[in-house]
């Protein structure tokens, strides 16, 4: 008959590096502008986590450290790249629905600069290109 229970501490330490990691890196990421640092903790959370947890199957000890740090090490990851892409997404949306005023903050920027250049008798070179041309 095998004896199923566990037999070692082999990857608790590092279960329960990963496991204070993830926290950390959970926490982070619900605090605005701390994305890299949830980021760069979750995926030491992952590493750990999966060491540990490599170590635990192989000793037959308990996974359970290893394991939770693990998860909390993806959800910090991917919690910070649904934040990244709310954040993008809404920038982007932003800057399409104010298109026309952009473009004509950028022509009177041109308009003025060609202005000072005439009154300093000074030749300047002014990009042409509009914003439709740069988002083609």
């Amino acid at each position: 008959m095998e004896n199923n229970l566990p037999s070692s501490n082999a990857g608790q330490s590092l279960g329960i590096i990963a496991l204070i990691f993830g926290i950390i890196g959970v926490l982070a990421a619900f605090i605005p502008c701390f994305g890299f640092i949830a980021v760069l903790f979750g995926i030491l959370a992952i590493v750990f986590g999966a060491i540990g947890l490599n170590q635990a199957k192989k000793e037959n000890a308990s996974t359970s450290l290893p394991k939770a740090g693990l998860y909390l090490g993806i959800a910090a990851t991917v919690f910070v790249i649904i934040w990244v892409a709310i954040f993008v997404g809404s920038i982007g949306s932003l800057a399409l629905e104010h298109k026309d005023e952009i473009e004509r903050a950028l022509d009177s920027v041109k308009v003025e600069q060609i202005k000072t250049a005439d009154s300093l008798d000074v030749e300047v070179q002014v990009d042409t290109t509009t914003i439709e041309d740069t988002v083609k």
